[in-house]
């Protein structure tokens, strides 16, 4: 009874394999890397329209066929794509296209009958606009949160306590040396420095990524937001700084009730 069983299992198996085969890229849909001084050979049919599509930047300006007779080619108005398809049996000809960017060259090939070989979409790639691309990327981000690309993780400080009213706690919080960096969770609080004799001054805060950042580093700073407030302490010395800790110890540790200002006592997080 368990053989029937297993064997049962085995067919029905082989049975979804076989009706699921593997996943994989059509053939006939086919990729070429630009190269200014290559031909570039497309087969194609008789009853199939092959479309060549060049960069999405491009837009064709002058193509020159060798056969017009025995080929019909079709440029898409105002754009980089192509559409040819054979008219006569064994027919083959050379294409040359000027666009805005660059200049292509063409052998159009085609058969009598449509085959696997035959092309329905030849798109061009081009490895110079995705180093651009990512170069531009990398460059935008940049310009968008200028300090956090340039901070310097050996020169960070992580070594915050607070002591107040836990919603306002941030779940982030470390300084470089110059600038304080904060992530909430929810609502941003006002933010105060504490300056000599206590005195609070309100901090302007601007946004870069997920981060809230001040422009100064100080001791003390309170963060309040209606009746409700906390005080946020910078532990470490100007003259010490911290490596890169791991992320669970990235937000500032809580203090007991029972310590004075300047005695820290830390309770576990």
């Amino acid at each position: 009874m368990r053989r029937r069983l297993r064997k049962v299992a085995l067919s029905a198996a082989l049975c979804l394999a076989l009706s699921c085969p593997a996943l994989s890229r059509d053939g006939r849909i086919r990729y070429v890397t630009f190269n200014n001084d290559n031909v570039v050979t497309i087969q194609a049919a008789i009853g199939v329209s092959t479309m060549v599509q060049l960069s999405p930047t491009e837009v064709i300006e002058t193509i020159s066929a060798g056969d017009t007779i025995g080929w019909s080619i079709v440029p898409k108005k105002g754009s980089g794509i192509l559409f040819v398809k054979p008219l006569v049996e064994n027919a083959e000809t050379n294409v040359n296209i000027v666009t805005n960017k660059r200049v292509y060259s063409l052998l159009l090939v085609g058969s009598r009958e449509p085959s696997l070989r035959a092309s329905f979409h030849v798109r061009f790639k081009y490895p110079d606009e995705d180093v651009n691309a990512r170069l531009l990327a990398q460059a935008e981000e940049s310009a968008l949160n200028p300090s956090l690309k340039n901070i310097d993780p050996s020169m960070l400080n992580y070594d915050y306590a607070y002591r107040g009213d836990d919603s306002l706690k941030p779940r982030v919080v470390f300084d470089d040396g110059r600038k304080m960096f904060l992530q909430f969770t929810g609502d941003v609080p006002a933010i105060f420095v504490v300056e000599a004799k206590g005195r609070e001054s309100l901090v302007n805060l601007r946004t870069e990524g997920e981060y809230m950042i001040v422009d100064k580093v100080a001791r003390q700073f309170t963060l309040r937001a209606g009746d409700k407030t906390l005080c946020l302490y910078n532990r470490q010395s100007p003259s010490q700084r911290m490596p890169d800790p791991i992320e669970d110890i990235y937000g500032p540790s809580k203090l007991s009730k029972k310590s004075k200002r300047g005695q820290f006592e830390q309770r576990s997080r």
